[in-house]
C-alpha cells in the first residue's frame, strides 16, 4: 500500500529541485501553499502539508509558523538532500522479510536489473519525441534504446535494431498502430504515459515569463502546444528549430528547454539563457510497468541459469 504523503513528496521534490536548477526558484522563495496544491492535486490540504513536512526533514524546505512554506536557505549552497532514511530503511527491511540478508540485497538488486542488457525500440511521430524517450530508457532504465518513426515502422522497414528488440515502447496515442506491427514481429509493446503533474505544475512556475523551447523537428511543436492548450502562461512559449532559426534572439537570462534531438544539432553551439535540465517524462505507473518488464526478464534469465536461491558469498 502506497503512502500518498510520500508519493506527493516525491513529486514536489523533483519539481522544486528542477525549478532551482532553472533559476525559476531560489533559496528563500515562497512555495505554493498546501491549499493551492490541494486544489491542483485534488487532495486534502493536510496531505500536502504532511508531504511538505517530509521535505522539511530532508532539509529541502522550511515551514514557518503562520508564515508559509519556503525553499530552504541552505539548498543553494551545494547541499543536495539525501534520500529519506525512512525510504531506504523500508527497502532494506523488505529484503530481510523475504529472507535476503542486508549485505546481500545490493547484489540481488544489481542482478535483477543488469543480468541482461535489454534492447528497446522507441516508436514516435517526431524526432524530438523519439530522442526524448530513448534518453529516458537509457538513463533511467539502463536499456539499449534506439528510435524509429511510426511511418517507417508501418512501412515495413525492418532494421537490425527492430529485429533484435526485446520490447517496443511508445505512447498511448500510437499504441494500437505499434501493436499491430509488433504482433506480426512477435514483440511485446509497452505504452507509456506522460506524468500528469509535469505540465500544470513545473511549467506553471516557468511560464510567468517567456520560455524558449528548442526543438530538432518542427512536427513536435503542435504536440507541445496541445499539451499546453489549457495552461496559464502558454502564450509565453517561444519555439525555435535547431539548425534553422536564429538562436541569438534568446535573452541571456531566459529559461531554455532543449529537446534531446535539438541537443544533437547543437552539439558544438553555445546556447544562451538558463538551460533547463532534462525531466523524467514517464508517469509512475509507466515506470513501474517498465521496471516489472526489466526485472521479470532478468529473473527469468537468472532462473534459467539455475541460480541458487541465495547468492554465494
Amino acid at each position: 500500500m502506497t503512502d500518498p504523503r510520500a508519493d506527493l513528496a516525491d513529486v514536489l521534490r523533483g519539481r522544486i529541485l528542477r525549478a532551482l536548477y532553472a533559476a525559476a526558484l531560489r533559496p528563500g522563495d515562497r512555495l505554493p501553499s498546501a491549499r493551492e496544491l490541494g486544489l491542483e492535486f485534488a487532495t486534502d490540504h493536510r496531505v500536502v502539508l504532511d508531504s511538505y513536512r517530509l521535505l522539511a526533514q530532508e532539509g529541502l524546505v522550511e515551514l514557518r509558523q503562520r508564515g508559509g512554506i519556503y525553499v530552504a536557505s541552505t539548498v543553494g549552497r551545494g547541499k543536495v538532500p539525501l534520500p529519506s532514511d525512512q525510504w531506504l530503511s523500508e527497502i532494506v527491511a523488505q529484503g530481510v522479510v523475504r529472507e535476503i540478508p542486508v549485505m546481500e540485497l545490493p547484489d540481488w538488486l544489481h542482478r535483477a536489473v543488469s543480468t541482461l542488457r535489454l534492447r528497446a525500440v522507441a516508436v514516435q511521430a517526431s524526432a524530438d519525441q523519439v530522442a526524448g524517450m530513448c534518453r529516458e530508457l537509457k538513463a533511467d532504465y539502463g536499456m539499449d534504446a534506439t528510435g524509429l518513426d511510426i511511418v517507417a515502422l508501418e512501412a515495413g522497414e525492418e532494421t537490425p535494431e527492430l529485429r533484435y528488440a526485446d520490447v517496443l515502447v511508445t505512447t498511448a496515442g500510437l499504441a494500437t498502430r505499434v501493436k499491430a506491427v509488433a504482433d506480426r514481429l512477435g514483440k511485446p509493446v509497452i505504452a507509456v504515459e506522460v506524468r500528469v503533474d509535469l505540465i500544470p505544475g513545473e511549467w506553471r512556475l516557468l511560464l510567468r515569463r517567456p520560455v524558449y523551447v528548442l526543438v530538432g523537428d518542427d512536427r513536435f511543436i503542435p504536440v507541445v502546444l496541445g499539451l499546453f492548450a489549457d495552461i496559464p502562461g502558454a502564450e509565453n512559449l517561444r519555439f525555435l528549430v535547431a539548425g534553422r532559426d536564429d538562436l541569438s534572439t534568446i535573452p541571456d537570462d531566459a529559461p531554455v528547454y532543449v529537446t534531446e534531438s535539438a541537443r544533437v544539432h547543437l552539439r558544438d553551439v553555445q546556447v544562451r539563457g538558463n538551460i533547463l535540465p532534462s525531466v523524467r517524462l514517464f508517469s509512475p505507473a509507466s515506470a513501474m510497468e517498465l521496471i516489472r518488464f526489466i526485472v521479470g526478464a532478468n529473473l527469468d534469465a537468472i532462473g534459467n541459469r539455475n541460480a541458487p536461491t541465495r547468492l554465494q558469498r
